[in-house]
């Protein structure tokens, strides 16, 4: 019978689909950016456990992380996924963040935010033109009540450092441990109980040596002290700054600094912190030992669908890991709500401190009026062109009241030119 033979390549294909030859060699070498986003989503945490499942791809990623760590010092190769502008409010200065976990941090801001921030933006804060009488006879006096328009042009919310002492004991640097961190040991579980089937019914071991192996290597590259280094590498400093995705969205984190916290200004430079030889030394060493496991894996040629299956259900928590959104806390960058206690005749109410207006100016204005500096900090990012008159005179000003009332008069006769607007 020839090689050209059909039944002879029917015979080909059912051995290949019965038994699959090689596959996982070769699918072990590709797919290697996702481990690195993946371990980039869960490493450094303390004890520095990570739990990224043995998967296809391994074998790519450890060969390049050796490149890495000996040309770049680095093990977080991932760029930024988004462009965010870190600004300090005090000195107005911007900067272009370079940072993966501060991107990924504004990237998910849509998963995260608070309700109270959602209910802001939805029904932001607007002002709208109201008559009543005077007793004074000067004749109706325009007032400016709270109405609820369907738009914010501009959402500031304020945020501060979690207390590491207090009810949800996070700290800043120190990822809390959620369901995407705790998905990485039930995968293994299942992956040794797949890989344990053959041994159990066969006597075949194989499978269940090469998964415990690349288990084991794939904890051990997650465990490099230089992970936690690098993604949380700023100094501890009080400094109040402003995340933004820049002019034209419609959200601004405002981050007051604490002693608790960090400095994200540093954060946002993205440098890889001290060079450490052990992880140059470590990484060497995994990457030839993950190329011994390619090597071994080619050797087996009978139960291959348990394999695959390993490697299948591995990546696919590896996919998850790299693209889950996930809490500022589990980022090991724990803030929440500024929250302030306000006396009212009843008793007292907690107030959130968040800015939403249908107009971006009046926004900052509203903010610079509450926190000094920190609207004008954000004026030139929001408004690098020329101001109108009024606003300019609004910004020149140091009197709380003429603000007020340029603000007010603004307002007034932009709800006269647009009546339609503000009314319930």
């Amino acid at each position: 019978m020839s090689a050209d033979d059909p039944e002879t390549a029917s015979a080909s294909f059912l051995t290949q689909w019965t038994e699959p030859s090689d596959v996982f060699s070769v699918l072990l070498i590709l797919g290697g950016d996702v481990i690195q986003l993946a371990l980039a989503a869960l490493a450094g945490g303390t004890p520095p456990v990570t739990p990224v499942a043995f998967s296809f791809g391994w074998v790519a990623y450890a060969v390049s992380a050796v490149l890495s760590a000996i040309g770049e010092n680095r093990l977080v190769r991932c760029a930024p996924e988004v462009a965010v502008q870190v600004i300090n409010l005090k000195s107005g200065y911007g900067r272009s963040n370079k940072s993966w976990l501060l991107a990924r941090l504004l990237k998910t801001y849509d998963y995260w935010i608070p309700e109270e921030v959602r209910v802001t933006l939805r029904e932001p804060t607007h002002y709208r033109h109201a008559e009543r009488g005077v007793e004074d006879g000067a004749g109706k006096d325009p007032d400016v009540e709270a109405g609820r328009p369907g738009y914010a042009a501009l959402c500031v919310s304020v945020y501060k450092w979690s207390d590491p002492e207090g009810p949800r004991r996070s700290k800043s640097g120190v990822p809390a441990r959620d369901w995407v961190w705790w998905s990485g040991f039930v995968t293994m579980v299942v992956q040794l109980g797949i890989a344990a089937v053959p041994w159990g019914l066969y006597d075949d071991w194989s499978v269940f040596l090469v998964t415990a192996g690349g288990t084991i290597l794939a904890l051990a590259s997650g465990a490099l002290p230089q992970w936690r280094e690098e993604k949380w590498h700023a100094r501890w400093q009080v400094k109040d700054v402003a995340l933004t995705l820049g002019n034209g969205t419609k959200h601004v984190i405002v981050v007051l600094g604490s002693k608790n916290g960090l400095d994200l200004e540093d954060l946002a430079g993205g440098l890889a912190g001290d060079s450490l030889l052990s992880t140059r030394v470590a990484t060497f060493a995994l990457a030839l030992l993950w190329l011994v496991l390619l090597v071994t894996s080619t050797g087996i040629g009978m139960h291959t669908w348990y394999l695959l299956a390993v490697g299948g259900l591995g990546m696919l928590q590896n996919l998850m890991v790299a693209g889950a959104p996930r809490y500022p806390d589990a980022l090991g960058l724990p803030i929440e709500l500024e929250k302030t206690s306000i006396s009212t005749e009843t008793g007292s109410k907690t107030e959130v401190e968040i800015y939403a207006e249908e107009k971006v100016m009046w926004t900052l204005m509203k903010l610079d009026m509450k926190r000094k500096n920190f609207g004008k900090a954000l004026l030139e990012e929001f408004f690098p062109g020329k101001l109108m008159d009024w606003e300019k005179k609004w910004w020149d000003s140091e009197d709380l009241p003429e603000r007020r009332k340029l603000l007010r008069d603004a307002q007034q006769k932009h709800y006269t030119k647009h009546p339609s607007k503000g009314r319930d």
